[in-house]
């Protein structure tokens, strides 16, 4: 934004391509690299957890270190569904664009917007079955858990809720 204002304002020279590549890191790389770390802290944490129940059966963890790392939905679940949700909307954007680019006759462009819409439907396809292994894994993990401790019931509601809302659409901030 600010070498976007910079280059409008003229006090600074902004090139399109530096700016384009900070778009493109701002709408792509940060929000995904924030879910993998968050994600790479669940499983860390959902690890530790039971490890620790293997070997001190009778001691159960805090309820908030229940309802930190072991939820009923994969701690990977929110990075694939992101990646689905970048590797669609890419799929439509660079889907519609590549024509346009091919009919100006720019093969440079075309071949740009081609490699882009190859690597979106890759995302795509690798997304889908990542979503569903890590569907299986949140009901395995809520099997191991049923199985190691019972839970007030206060914090089994609070662990019912899936991180990225109902699956109507809804979700739970709103």
């Amino acid at each position: 934004m600010a070498s976007v204002v910079a280059d409008a304002s003229g006090w600074a020279p902004v090139p399109r391509t530096v700016q384009a590549v900070l778009v493109l890191v701002t709408l792509f790389v940060l929000p995904v690299a924030w879910v993998g770390v968050h994600a790479v802290w669940a499983l860390r944490g959902r690890a530790e957890l039971f490890a620790a129940a293997g070997e001190h059966r009778r001691r159960r963890p805090t309820d908030q270190q229940l309802v930190d790392h072991l939820r009923d939905e994969h701690p990977l679940t929110p990075l694939w569904w992101m990646l689905a949700v970048l590797g669609g909307l890419g799929t439509l954007c660079l889907g519609v664009a590549l024509p346009f680019a091919l009919a100006d006759g720019a093969v440079l462009a075309g071949a740009l917007l081609g490699t882009g819409l190859a690597a979106s439907l890759t995302a795509l396809a690798l997304a889908v079955p990542g979503i569903r292994r890590a569907d299986r894994q949140g009901a395995q993990d809520q099997k191991r858990r049923s199985e190691l401790w019972s839970l007030p019931n206060a914090v089994e509601r609070r662990l019912t809720v899936p991180l990225l809302g109902t699956g109507d659409g809804a979700h739970i901030g709103t």
